[in-house]
Order: C-alpha cells, then structure tokens, then sequence
C-alpha cells in the first residue's frame, strides 16, 4: 500500500494571523459585552487559556489520566516524527505532529488498541511540538503480528518544530483539560479524519482546509493569550467550529 505523504511545514504566519484575528474580535466584542463576571464555570475554563502544563509556552508534563497498552501489545521500536514507508494505514487528524507507529501483538487473539481524543504524544526533548488526539480512533492488531501506521495529530507547542524524523515520542497521558475536552466533544460531529480525505493520488486540498482549522481551535486554547476575554475566546471558537464539515 502506498502511502503518500503531505509535504507542508510550520507557518509562522498562521499563528499571526490567528492573533490579528482575536484583537480584531476584542475590539469588537468590548463594545457591547457587558461587566457583569463570567459564570463560574466559564471562568474555569478561561483559566486554562495558554495555562496547560507541557503545552504552549508552559514548561512541564501535560497532565491527565495515564494510557495503557492493551495486556500483550508493545510498541515495537521507536515512536518517530513523520511518515513510514512501510505503514499499512493511516489514523487520526492533523499534520504538524504527525509519527510513524510500529505496535506489536503476541496475543493468540487480535486486539484492538482504542486511542481516545485527549491522549497526548510526548516529545522526549522540548524541541518538537507534543501531539494532540482530537478524536478516538483505533488500530486491529491481528494475533501475533505486528503493524505499522501513521498517526495524525495536531500540535500542542506553536513555538516548537513540528515533528521530523529526528523526534521521538510516547504515548503520554490523556489530558484532564476541561477545555481541550470540550472541543474534542464539539469535534465529534465533524468529519476531520486524515483517511477521509485521501486516496491513491494522495490528498485533497479540502484537508489542507480543514486540518488548519481545527489546528487553530487547538492553538486557541494551548497557546491562546491571557488577555483575550470568554466573550471573545467563545465567539472566535464557535466561529472556527462552524467551518468544519459536519460527518
């Protein structure tokens, strides 16, 4: 099976883009906004705007729930940025985080490995950007066999270097954010999945569109600044989940 690769890197540009886009949003939205406080629970969740621990700018481990291999599948050699000639499928959304997985099962059985929306891939150095898993997804693992796939995810760090043959990963936890678990939840509906959007001649441009969308909720809330209010980061959010194609 060929797997054809997507060649676009890093720009810089977008992230600025993203940010002209917020001050415009504030300028507008605080002429009619109100001063009473947010709700409670909407102020948590502001809290955690550009405040995750190991992603934005935050130094740290991402935190959450930890992930476990099924009993009896191992990762088999090394996690790696980019794409493996050998990979029988591709899973998952995103470009900028995207790895190369060898998973082995010595099972007398198949297995199915489920990887749920929130797991987050750990860069070993904090040079490369951590990946985020946007929506569960699953490899089948037949009984002692093992596969290779590639694993689109998008990119937690905006300032890091996206994931290249010289990045190693972990699978690392599932993330307790509220917020970041509010957007998988919206992200459910959607149809953002890397394998929809490709055939033998590769990938359509829709993709491009898209995952760049859904890249930008993402850095919204992991890289996302301190001063924009709920009001706008709300606005701004909806506005981008609104551009994505429903499933």
């Amino acid at each position: 099976m060929v797997i054809h690769s997507l060649s676009r890197k890093v720009n810089p540009f977008r992230f600025i883009s993203m940010l002209v886009v917020m001050v415009t949003c504030v300028a507008i939205l605080s002429c009619s906004k109100d001063n009473d406080p947010s709700p409670e629970d909407d102020a948590e969740l502001q809290q955690e705007i550009g405040s995750l621990p190991g992603l934005g700018e935050q130094s740290g481990t991402p935190q959450g729930t930890a992930f476990k291999l099924p009993d009896g599948v191992t990762v088999d050699g090394t996690i790696t940025g980019d794409y493996c000639d050998e990979a029988e499928i591709r899973i998952g959304s995103g470009h900028y985080v995207t790895v190369c997985v060898g998973l082995r099962n010595d099972n007398d059985e198949e297995k199915k490995v489920i990887f749920p929306g929130g797991l987050i891939l750990v860069s070993e150095t904090d040079e490369y950007q951590h990946g985020v898993v946007v929506e569960e997804t699953m490899v089948v693992i037949p009984p002692k066999k093992t596969i290779r796939f590639i694993f689109h995810t998008y990119c937690g760090n905006n300032s890091r270097s996206s994931a290249s043959s010289l990045a190693v990963y972990t699978f690392g936890p599932v993330t307790n954010s509220k917020l970041l678990g509010r957007l998988i939840d919206d992200l459910k509906g959607k149809k953002i999945a890397a394998v929809d959007y490709w055939d033998e001649d590769g990938v359509s441009d829709d993709y491009y569109a898209i995952e760049s969308t859904v890249q930008a909720l993402v850095w919204q809330i992991t890289d996302g600044s301190a001063f924009m209010d709920w009001e706008t980061f709300n606005h701004m959010y909806q506005q981008q989940l609104n551009e994505l194609p429903n499933k």
